[in-house]
């Protein structure tokens, strides 16, 4: 997706006097402005980023209660599962968001 830069120490003290952190480098490249010499996050960037996020969002929403059923790689059927049908999958399983799973 971006490619990865290593810091100068005159860029961390920068950064540090900034108030920038080290994930935000990263976040400038993936949604800032391609210019010339680095990056740059303009107003209409961080705009078009809240719109994708807030797509997100609502496909999230739409999807509480859909469940698949997988057996190894393999997607077997997809359905909604009722209030009753989450709690018995829920009861015997230590179940974790995918959010937690992979950090």
């Amino acid at each position: 997706m971006m490619n990865a830069v290593h810091l100068t120490a005159h860029a961390a003290k920068r950064m540090a006097q900034r108030g920038l952190a080290n994930d935000d480098v990263q976040l400038i490249q993936w949604i800032g402005t391609e210019v010339e010499g680095g990056y740059l996050v303009r107003e209409k960037d961080f705009q078009a980023l809240d719109r994708e996020l807030k797509q997100l969002r609502d496909q999230a929403k739409r999807l509480i209660g859909k469940r698949l059923v997988v057996e190894g790689d393999r997607l077997i059927t997809a359905y909604h599962a009722g209030r009753s049908k989450q709690r018995l999958l829920l009861r015997d399983t230590h179940a974790r968001p995918l959010m937690e799973r992979h950090p």
